[in-house]
């Protein structure tokens, strides 16, 4: 007899199938130029968003997780005896979460809805003990933004069936536990829990990730880093329930491949509005920021508001740099510097928990150096410039204008306002005689009326 909780898992054993599954490669984005440049720079970002290119971290990380989930399948439904047995006593067992971290924007989001897509959808169980087939869940999967804690994220799994049980948790967490065996849920995940530290403190958090660990189902948790931070001021008892199994996500080392089939399918998705040089935007899109995919979606819609502006349809290397020194761009910025500054300085305290990684993680050589030759470059560029006659400037600046990618680093000059003439005695009397003139009338009348 096949084992449904064990066979549901079947043809997801190699790396090859998964990345199958889960690519994303939307067509190329079509009538841009009959759009308006707002509206049609928001498209192109849309379709940007919705690319996923896997790399070997989410591919490893989407394999374990289903690799765990089948495990814990097979060995609590391995049998119909079992699995009534847990239907009606549901162990009162203890998970310990993953705690899936990194910069916002790297792709842990995209990562997640990648693992569902990868999990085994409903399936019919076959059981003496049901008068019809019962339709099993392999997964649940929640949203921790705007719920109050993690009774209310228990009270959303019952759904109506909740009545009843609402006055006391610990009945509630009993039912749920015993909901969790008859759907043969295997893996949970929980997302957007950095929400929930904002201006709550970490205690709601706490509370939430214990509650649904308390379920004794394997489960995931997404967290930035400035949560991560918050959790370790946490005790240590909830400190080794929370934080046992972090997996840190980075992002993508800037002479990888996966970084170069990116920004390869960011320009097909374009349908050619990218004209720039491939391997020179390349660079210049993880200097710019710092291979955070959200930033990099961001950073080309902004460079199509310039060639629009231009009065052009195609993006070129210039629009890139200008839209890095842009005011839309301008908070991104800052974060990208401050993640140059840290990644150069390895600074294991102070500066911003939201850009810091909570844990000992070494950043990959290849991210230091790039960092470090990008730094030495800007310092060489400034130097060589500063250095030039006012002759020898004129004519750089004009052979690589202000913004280009030969000279990023020099702003546009600014129109010099007229000076002022030089004043001269019979001018200032001159001056004074008119203002007496313009300013002499009627004078004011003082006193009654006659």
């Amino acid at each position: 007899m096949i084992n449904i909780f064990s066979a549901r898992f079947d043809g997801l054993d190699a790396l090859a199938d998964i990345r199958r599954l889960i690519t994303v490669q939307p067509d190329p984005v079509t009538g841009l130029e009959d759009l308006s440049p707002a509206l049609a720079a928001e498209r192109l970002s849309e379709v940007l968003k919705a690319i996923f290119l896997p790399n070997q971290f989410s591919l490893d990380f989407i394999k374990d997780c289903v690799d765990r989930a089948r495990s814990f399948s097979t060995e609590c439904f391995s049998t119909d005896q079992q699995y009534q047995r847990r239907l009606y006593h549901p162990p009162e067992n203890e998970t310990f979460p993953i705690c899936l971290t990194g910069l916002a924007g790297v792709g842990k989001s995209q990562t997640i809805s990648a693992l569902m897509k990868v999990m085994p959808g409903p399936a019919p169980y076959a059981s003496a003990h049901y008068h019809e087939p019962h339709i099993l869940i392999s997964y649940w999967y929640a949203s921790a933004r705007g719920k109050a804690g993690g009774r209310q994220l228990l009270e959303d799994f019952l759904g109506g069936d909740a009545t009843g049980v609402r006055a006391n948790t610990s009945k509630l967490l009993t039912e749920c536990r015993r909901r969790v065996n008859r759907d043969g849920v295997s893996l949970m995940m929980l997302e957007e829990m950095q929400h929930q530290s904002t201006g709550q403190g970490v205690a709601r958090v706490t509370d939430i990730l214990l509650t649904m660990a308390g379920l004794g189902v394997p489960m995931i948790y997404v967290a930035n880093y400035s949560l991560g931070h918050k959790l370790l001021t946490r005790n240590s008892e909830d400190k080794q329930r929370l934080l046992s199994e972090p997996r840190v996500m980075l992002p993508d080392h800037p002479d990888s491949k996966a970084w170069k089939e990116y920004v390869l399918e960011c320009i097909r998705v374009s349908g050619g509005r990218v004209s720039a040089d491939p391997s020179a935007l390349v660079h210049e899109l993880y200097r710019w920021t710092f291979g955070i995919k959200r930033l990099a979606v961001q950073l080309i819609k902004v460079a199509y508001l310039e060639a629009r502006e231009a009065r052009r349809h195609a993006i070129t290397l210039e629009d890139v740099n200008k839209a890095y020194l842009s005011a839309a761009y301008s908070s991104s910025r800052d974060d990208v510097e401050e993640l140059i500054r840290l990644s150069v300085h390895k600074s294991k305290t102070g500066g911003r928990p939201d850009l810091r990684c909570p844990f000992p993680v070494p950043m990959p050589s290849n991210v230091l150096s790039f960092a470090k030759d990008d730094r030495a470059s800007r310092v060489s560029e400034k130097v060589f410039v500063s250095s030039l006659t006012a002759e020898e400037r004129k004519t750089f600046e004009q052979l690589h204008p202000a913004g280009s990618p030969s000279n990023p680093s020099l702003k546009p000059k600014r129109e010099k306002k007229p000076a002022l003439p030089e004043q001269t005695r019979e001018g200032l009397e001159d001056a004074y005689s008119r203002l007496l003139f313009e300013s002499k009338g009627s004078p004011k009348q003082r006193g009654p009326v006659k």
